[in-house]
């Protein structure tokens, strides 16, 4: 005749959750896996009575023991452990000094670097005064075009622009002869110099000399040295190759009065 299997329903405190008519094998693997705990309830099914797991002997062989110490674990953590490097001395770190003088090395370039980069930017440096040139003038080969950048009209007055600097005129000229009048602006004498040299058609080498008065802040020579590169590539823009123009710039300052 064949056991009947025993079914118990199983009451799981923590959760407040029944499980009805479970086989004692289950309710064994339950305990051994830490699903059931000592303080859970169980019954047999179809009756009334809770008995807590931990305190019925028939379940006491599958609830969960600690393990005893043994002598040897504890000699084993006595041993010591091979960890493959060793710590350092404290007192031999100590003892080394520090190359500080890389770092004085760099710290002198950026104090340098600042100092300049602050006096170029605060206006420290400008305006620059150009040297006068007494021979210059010898230079000057015939035909040649030449740009004046004066701080007088045509009537020799002197006018300041609003922020307290003289307004510089342009003129164009070759040699000794003045094709454009003094003019604040400067548009317009360029209008005047790609005319000239539209009219002459000419191509290859343009020899050009800057005439500025040594006042004149070098902001105001460079825009022009600018705008002269700009008219090149404007000029060259719808030529060929071959007939194409390029400005040999060169420069000479004012002569100071008296001198």
């Amino acid at each position: 005749m064949a056991q009947k299997k025993r079914l118990l329903d199983v009451w799981i405190v923590d959760g407040n959750t029944v499980y009805r008519d479970v086989p004692f094998t289950v309710m064994t693997d339950w305990l051994q896996e830490g699903r059931l705990l000592p303080d859970d309830r169980a019954r047999l099914s179809g009756t009334s009575a809770w008995h807590q797991i931990g305190k019925v002997p028939a379940f006491t062989p599958y609830l969960p023991k600690i393990e005893p110490h043994r002598a040897e674990d504890r000699a084993e953590a006595l041993e010591p452990v091979e960890m493959g490097f060793d710590w350092k001395n404290p007192a031999e770190a100590d003892d080394e000094d520090v190359d500080m003088i890389p770092l004085i090395d760099i710290s002198l370039v950026l104090l340098i670097f600042f100092m300049m980069t602050a006096a170029v930017s605060s206006g420290f440096f400008s305006p620059i005064k150009t040297p006068a040139a007494k021979h210059q003038l010898d230079t000057i080969t015939k035909e040649m075009l030449w740009v004046g950048i004066d701080i007088k009209d045509a009537e020799g007055k002197t006018e300041n622009g609003r922020d307290g600097r003289p307004t510089p005129y342009y003129s164009l000229g070759v040699e000794n002869k003045l094709l454009q009048p003094p003019t604040p602006d400067l548009r317009e004498m360029f209008a005047k110099l790609e005319g000239k040299l539209t009219e002459e058609r000419a191509a290859g080498e343009v020899r050009l000399r800057i005439r500025a008065d040594e006042t004149l802040p070098i902001e105001t020579v460079s825009k022009t040295t600018l705008e002269i590169q700009g008219l090149e590539t404007k000029l060259n823009r719808e030529r060929e190759k071959t007939n194409r123009l390029s400005f040999a710039i060169s420069g000479e300052v004012s002569e100071p009065k008296g001198k």
